[in-house]
């Protein structure tokens, strides 16, 4: 699996989530670090795309907590824009706010990630904690914000349009 979406693909700067055979991973190195910005070699076949649940499920849960506070910041009367400045300042600031903020604050979703597979990549990693018998409160909250996006039809809609059914 692959970490990033259309425009880190096109930039060569995806992030690759390898297992499996270890000496073909090493002998595939340099075509990994041309096509991307980074590699890991996680251990056995299945290990790549569990990273990748984990990974999409931190972003999902984000993401829905960006949306919450894009939300209450506009029902307080708060200049959205103004929240973006100031996350973009602090100690949470990160990339996909950056991009994906005022896009949000627009109300447009142009898909790079669409939500239906967001909302999978949730359903997937909370199934693998279940198996672990790990709680994932924060995850399994922000998955019925994902479902409800797409029980209202933001399905092929960027990720990000969970913001729609913070708002609703």
């Amino acid at each position: 699996p692959v970490s990033g979406s259309k425009n880190p693909a096109e930039d060569g700067a995806l992030i690759f989530l390898c297992a499996g055979d270890e000496g073909l991973y090493t002998r595939c190195a340099s075509p990994l670090e041309t096509m991307g910005k980074a590699h890991f070699f996680l251990g056995d076949v299945g290990q790549g795309a569990k990273m990748k649940l984990v990974v999409n499920m931190i972003m999902g849960s984000m993401m829905g907590a960006f949306a919450e506070g894009l939300t209450l910041a506009e029902k307080s009367d708060l200049d959205p824009a103004t929240l973006l400045e100031v996350v973009s300042l602090g100690a949470i600031a990160s990339p996909m706010f950056a991009l994906k903020g005022p896009t949000m604050v627009k109300g447009t979703f142009a898909p790079a990630f669409p939500l239906k597979h967001q909302q999978k990549d949730m359903r997937l990693a909370l199934a693998l904690a279940d198996e672990l018998a790990q709680d994932m409160p924060v995850a399994a909250a922000a998955n019925e914000l994902y479902k409800r996006a797409r029980r209202d039809g933001a399905d092929d809609e960027d990720f990000s349009a969970v913001l729609k059914a913070v708002k609703k």
